[in-house]
């Protein structure tokens, strides 16, 4: 039996990474079942060469694993990359040494050769690192309460740029700072970042102001994920807490395209290499492909965990459109496993037993609920005449 072709691949809270095969709407725990586990969460994937040969994907106890696609299995060396505190924002591959970004801020290349390492400390509360394709070297940093910077890891004392935030609003405040995504627009220096206060704003670091040239409000919601559209310049997508995605045009600052058909908050959003679709993932637990265009649902796949992170191979990209007719729900390769909150809930529910009552037990209801209404009124009437009327003499 041949071997799969996965088109997909995503990091689950679980800790389980998945593979799915989109031609047959099929999917397979890529990892054994017996590691699942919490504290081995995959928060964040990258692929560990230019051809997608290997996969990389970091755990929340700082441990990162390389999967093989070529030879489908988990090579047995563990990096366990220590420094800063609390999860991995973001992973990357600089000339084969691994860019780890932590939510304290710690911005870390390590050099396995050399045994030397260069540490940034870009800021506290780190939401996203991001490098920019065409000189790896230039990475982008922000978070909460932590404005965008631009780094060159050969000279880090210093950020080459640092954005600088918008005016105050119409009531003179200050307008709160909250960086979760960013992505360098191709072809030029200009980069694209998307808020926890739903905007999406636009910087141009070769131009004389710090500011955001470019600044919208999509919806009323964080954005927590956001992707660039490959097939065209200046479109992005984005997506909220609240299960909505779209398509924005960065020359008007429009909203093009809103898609539909999620229930619950996305948390990762990637668009295919060459070919006009997007895969989204998220809290739902399901996987979905869409046209971008169309705004047709191509594939939608039940994954059985809270998703976290996701990548679009540019493999076979040509088999997701034979599909556009059927959209795939719930299909299980190998038995996944429920996610162990939602199993406590119901274990915990305590059993409510009901019982029916009868022809004559309802008339004796009615009845007595007649008879306490008779006597409120009557005390009430009661009461009324108690109370004495006094005049007032006249002087």
């Amino acid at each position: 039996m041949a071997a799969p072709m996965y088109n997909v691949f995503v990091g689950a809270e679980t800790g389980l990474l998945k593979g799915i095969t989109l031609k047959k709407a099929q999917w397979n725990n890529l990892n054994a079942l017996a590691s699942a586990d919490k504290e081995k969460e995959i928060c964040a994937i990258c692929w560990d060469n230019t051809d997608e040969s290997k996969v990389c994907f970091g755990l929340k106890n700082r441990q990162v694993l390389v999967y093989d696609v070529e030879n489908q299995s988990l090579e047995d060396e563990i990096h366990t990359l220590d420094g800063g505190s609390g999860k991995f924002r973001a992973i990357a591959k600089v000339e084969g040494n691994y860019l780890t970004a932590v939510e304290s801020g710690l911005v870390k290349l390590w050099d396995d050769v050399d045994k030397k390492t260069i540490e940034i400390e870009a800021g506290k509360d780190l939401f996203c690192m991001e490098q920019k394709p065409q000189t790896p070297n230039i990475i982008a940093t922000g978070g909460k309460e932590n404005e965008l910077k631009l780094w060159d890891l050969q000279k880090h004392s210093e950020p080459i740029f640092k954005a600088k935030n918008v005016k105050n609003d119409w009531l003179n405040l200050r307008v709160p700072v909250w960086v979760m995504g960013v992505q360098f627009l191709p072809g030029s220096d200009k980069i694209v970042t998307s808020t926890g206060h739903h905007q999406v704003r636009v910087y141009d670091p070769q131009s004389s102001q710090r500011r955001p040239v470019l600044d919208i409000e999509v919806d009323e919601y964080p954005l927590t994920a956001m992707s660039l559209r490959h097939d065209r310049d200046n479109q992005v997508l984005v997506g909220n807490t609240q299960g909505k995605m779209a398509l924005v045009d960065l020359r008007n600052g429009q909203v093009v395209q809103v898609y539909k058909g999620f229930a619950g908050g996305i948390r990762d959003i990637k668009c295919h290499p060459t070919k006009p679709l997007v895969a989204s993932c998220g809290l739902d637990r399901h996987l979905r492909i869409h046209d971008i265009d169309s705004r047709e649902m191509v594939n939608k796949l039940y994954l059985k965990s809270r998703l976290n992170c996701l990548l679009f191979s540019s493999r076979d990209g040509e088999n997701v459109m034979e599909n556009k007719s059927q959209v795939h729900e719930e299909v299980d390769v190998e038995s996944g496993i429920e996610s162990e909150e939602d199993e406590d809930v119901w274990e915990n529910l305590e059993l409510v037993k009901t019982r029916t009552l009868k022809k004559n037990e309802k008339e004796i209801v009615v009845k007595e609920d007649k008879v306490d209404k008779k006597k409120k009124k009557r005390k009430k009437l009661d009461k009324q005449k108690e109370v004495p009327t006094t005049k007032k003499k006249r002087k």
